[in-house]
């Protein structure tokens, strides 16, 4: 092992988490890892950008040649833009739970995390399709009228990025969706890829996945941090009222991002369609700014704060085929019974 090479001190941080951490395992100071961890990062991401071709130094090309070759991009970019991507996950057959959290927030003083800690122990006791709908972390910007509030937060900012990666390995999730808090940060989303497993489902606000029990009926969920973002703070399930009328059909609607909740239940007749819309109000249960802009300055209750969506795959009579639960003793008694009838 040679300490002087970057791998090494890359290796050592991939190992331990954190760069003191490694910095104890080699014997060198904290800040000579950072360097060369950062300093690989830095050469993968322009070795990134060069592969793409992503690159000025090209003498050989005239103004009317880098005019050209970009013609035809509108029309490609605007094809790939439509293009329906549903992702899929595979279940065995039989009712089955979706649990869908969103703003955790996990870097506030105003978040419970042993609250967190228990709707999640709880959803993985149900088998659930674990879903994050963003914010996970402040991630406070460093300049206008919300900096002030990073002066109020005793979490410091490496400590935050320990506990979003302690939160992924807790969920396990399936499909995950960053927020506007995690757009802040360019850095932040290729942490968390770096966190996240292998199987999850990721993209950027919105993602469509289509959950495939075998033998049974799918299910299609669409998963947003905000449906029609910012269209209304006055109806919880605006954004989805509309992507129910005019965007792809689905099944169940998620979103958070506004600090609400609400479930509704809607029959497109026109359509002969009917879905479920859930937004879930999220952890930061003191924070009184963003009670301000979602609840006209009420503080959010506890009730509400995450939803347990139960899927039945075998519907034989009429009725919702999902119904949402915000408190876990409730949806698990469904279930239970909704998979006994089943199994006759």
């Amino acid at each position: 092992m040679q300490k002087n090479d970057p791998q090494t001190y890359m290796d050592a941080f991939e190992r331990n988490g954190s760069f003191s951490a490694a910095a104890r395992e080699l014997g060198v100071s904290e800040s000579t890892v950072r360097r060369a961890v950062h300093s690989m990062r830095s050469q993968a991401a322009s070795e990134k950008l060069s592969g793409i071709g992503y690159d000025l130094a090209r003498d050989d090309e005239s103004p009317k040649d880098a005019w050209d070759g970009h013609a035809d991009t509108f029309e490609r970019t605007f094809s790939s833009y439509t293009k329906s991507h549903w992702a899929e996950i595979k279940r065995p057959s039989g009712p089955f739970s979706i649990f869908h959290s969103t703003d955790q927030h996990v870097d506030d003083n105003a978040t419970p995390l042993r609250l967190i800690e228990a709707d999640i122990k709880a959803a993985h006791e149900m088998g659930s399709v674990m879903v994050h709908g963003g914010d996970l972390l402040n991630n406070w910007p460093m300049a206008g009228k919300l900096a002030k509030e990073w002066a109020k937060q005793e979490c410091t900012a490496p400590r935050a990025l320990l506990r979003a990666q302690h939160y992924i390995s807790l969920f396990d999730p399936d499909v995950w969706i960053n927020g506007n808090h995690e757009e802040m940060n360019p850095y932040l989303e290729s942490l968390i890829d770096q966190w996240l497993p292998e199987k999850t489902i990721r993209d950027h606000w919105t993602a469509r996945v289509v959950i495939s029990p075998e033998g049974g009926e799918p299910i299609r969920l669409v998963v947003s941090h905000k449906l029609q973002k910012g269209s209304s703070w006055f109806h919880p399930s605006h954004g989805a009222i509309r992507e129910g009328l005019e965007g792809e059909e689905a099944d169940v609607y998620l979103e958070g991002h506004l600090h609400v909740s609400g479930v509704m239940y809607r029959t497109l007749p026109e359509r002969q369609h009917s879905f479920v819309a859930v937004s879930s109000a999220g952890y930061k249960m003191l924070d009184r700014y963003a009670a301000r802009i979602s609840r006209g300055g009420v503080i959010p209750k506890v009730k509400g704060r995450c939803h347990w969506i139960i899927c039945d795959d075998q519907p034989r009579d009429e009725g919702w085929r999902m119904i949402a639960f915000d408190d876990a003793l409730r949806a698990e008694a469904y279930l239970s019974s909704l998979q006994n009838l089943r199994a006759v």
